[in-house]
């Protein structure tokens, strides 16, 4: 029996068509394709793509009317469905994939085993609390800091100027210092009480001539535009509602020559490969740090979300790939002129 081709519409074919596209996209029987009506979208909606469907699902009214007005003669003999599904809601957002599921089963067939991969939870943006940061800062991530460190000395330049994004406890600058006295390092976060025990941290080591700490949000920088010659920053994407405009800061004050280096955690698929790996990882840390990193994992993004949103932000000529079995990393190295 032949696949029954999908197509999914919204405007910007950012959020709500495309998550449709990924949940669907492992229920057998069907194709599944998205696009948006608007001039700016991700994918456009083409009269090829109307032609190519079996079955239409449209967000909203206007998208259904957009469609009818432009490709009358392509819709003949389609099927074109509205769900009613206003844009307020962000890529893969739960409460979205929830509706979804709900509304879209009443046309597909989607069993529950086929839809089993993990949903992403969010966790508190700031961890802000003086004990939660020197419980922080107290866990075993030297190994995991001094690799981040040595790949970002490999990507950037000689000198520079560097941008450190959600450092934490800057216990990575802090590593960079040793392998590159010549870069001056910004860092920044938005949790006081991070900062306050970095300042310990810099102070200890005394690097304070290359480091500068700074209470800033890393969604809306006070920096200008063009002024970094790196930014690396590791463990903020999942920390973040929508790492889309944290993303678009991010290219906006890197230089066009600028390097990049960014890690975060990989979101498993189910939540049994979850509790393994925090049995792995922090099986010998106390309940608290455990259940810190589990739901870590469980708040960030798979690679192919992040992929989306590197390419929504309009970040371009970076490489991004799974660096671990726990990690994706998205790089870019520093060039000399473009």
């Amino acid at each position: 029996m032949d696949e029954i081709k999908i197509l999914f519409v919204c405007s910007q074919n950012k959020w709500r068509s495309l998550t449709a596209q990924k949940i669907c996209e492992k229920v057998s029987g069907y194709s599944v394709r998205s696009a948006g009506t608007e001039k700016g979208a991700r994918i456009r909606v083409t009269e090829g793509l109307v032609g190519w469907a079996d079955w239409i699902f449209a967000m909203e009214k206007k998208h259904s009317d957009r469609l009818r007005s432009k490709f009358p003669e392509s819709l003949e003999g389609k099927k074109l469905i509205c769900l009613q599904i206003p844009d307020n809601y962000h890529y893969m957002e739960p409460e979205l994939v929830e509706l979804l599921l709900a509304l879209l089963g009443s046309y597909m067939e989607m069993p529950d085993n086929e839809i089993s991969f993990m949903q992403r939870v969010l966790e508190p943006e700031v961890m802000d609390s003086l004990s939660e940061a020197i419980e922080y800062d107290s866990m075993d991530f030297t190994e995991v800091n001094a690799a981040f460190a040595r790949s970002a000395a490999v990507l950037g330049p000689v000198f520079g100027n560097v941008l450190d994004a959600g450092t934490g406890t800057a216990r990575i600058p802090i590593a960079l210092c040793q392998l590159r006295p010549e870069w001056k390092l910004t860092c920044i976060d938005l949790s006081a009480n991070m900062l306050k025990v970095a300042a310990q941290n810099v102070e200890r080591v005394d690097v304070r001539s290359q480091i500068s700490l700074e209470l800033i949000d890393a969604k809306a920088m006070p920096y200008p535009d063009n002024y970094f010659d790196m930014v690396i920053s590791n463990s903020i994407i999942h920390h973040l509602p929508d790492p889309v405009t944290f993303l678009q800061e991010v290219r906006r004050v890197l230089k066009p020559n600028g390097a990049i280096f960014l890690r975060d955690l990989l979101r498993p698929e189910t939540r049994e490969i979850r509790d393994n790996l925090v049995e792995m990882y922090a099986g010998d840390c106390n309940a608290h740090q455990q259940q810190l990193f589990s739901d870590s994992l469980q708040a960030a993004f798979t690679l192919d979300e992040v992929e989306t949103m590197v390419e929504t932000a309009g970040l371009e000529r970076l490489r991004i790939y799974e660096s671990s079995d726990r990690h994706w990393t998205a790089e870019r190295v520093w060039c000399e002129t473009l």
